[in-house]
């Protein structure tokens, strides 16, 4: 695909991303979105073949951007296995008291389309799948460093770990503060994740 095809998707891509975060899925529309995006509705339908098709899109892009920020934390030799974790899960902690507020589209989409759209729900489960999967890894590693208990499945250690920090994260916007994140690092990291 030529230079400028892939940047028109991306802006399109962009800002169906920024809408959706702001508002909802339902609740902008294509031509909201390309005006945003400086395209024309013509240009929309070389790239996707409806908005659901957009939405996969939007997924797929934030997924690809998440994975390479947990790929970041995960491959930082200085600190154990554990660290890692634990640093990651005090960024969003951090992230979650400077912006009480911000969302995340994985969570927006999942709870406004999961029982509405099958592809929808189909591509955040895959997202979910992945970084459940990066958790896992890292829960593996500190298991063999002694770290953290081998008594503990690491897959479904790393898929409650996963569970929770989602969770705390929706309540925390609730609550406009990281009150919900500082009890999931508290229990995980204070109780669960002892060796």
């Amino acid at each position: 695909m030529p230079p400028t095809c892939t940047s028109t998707r991306e802006r399109i891509i962009d800002a169906a991303t920024q809408a959706m975060v702001e508002r909802s899925y339902n609740g902008v529309g294509l031509n909201e979105i390309l005006k945003n995006a400086g395209v024309p509705k013509g240009s929309f339908y070389h790239f996707f073949k409806s908005k659901e098709n957009l939405g996969i899109a939007v997924i797929e892009k934030s997924t690809a951007d998440h994975l390479e920020r947990l790929r970041t934390f995960y491959s930082d030799r200085t600190k154990s296995p554990l660290e890692r974790l634990r640093a990651l899960c005090e960024t969003f902690r951090d992230e979650a008291s400077e912006q009480p507020r911000r969302e995340c589209v994985f969570c927006k989409l999942a709870l406004e389309q999961a029982s509405l759209s099958e592809p929808l729900r189909a591509a955040i489960r895959c997202s979910m799948e992945q970084f459940r999967a990066l958790h896992a890894q890292v829960i593996r590693e500190a298991q063999a460093a002694g770290e953290v208990s081998s008594r503990y499945d690491p897959d479904q250690l790393a898929e409650y770990v996963t569970v929770a920090l989602d969770g705390a994260m929706i309540r925390s916007q609730i609550e406009g503060g990281p009150g919900p994140i500082d009890t999931v690092v508290h229990f995980v990291f204070g109780e669960l994740l002892k060796p």
